[in-house]
């Protein structure tokens, strides 16, 4: 599987999707020689696919702090 060509786009993926093509981008970084080629666009995917998971981790975030704490 070349992960780095195959996965879309993390923003148009579900949480559970977005988890699964970052323990499919794992694995296949495990299994890859590090200075194999591939590995660097790999990992940029991976790095990618974290910045999309604290993205989405900052906007619950926000979501909830700005609720009232009294309704909740």
């Amino acid at each position: 599987m070349n992960a780095a060509e195959e996965l879309p786009d993390f923003t148009q993926l579900d949480d559970t999707a977005l988890l699964r093509a970052r323990e499919q981008i794992r694995a296949e970084l495990q299994r890859l020689p590090s200075h194999s080629p591939g590995h660097a666009a790999l990992a940029a995917r991976y790095d990618a696919s974290l910045d999309e998971l604290v993205e989405r981790a900052r906007r619950a975030w926000t979501r909830r702090s700005q609720e009232d704490p009294w309704t909740t």
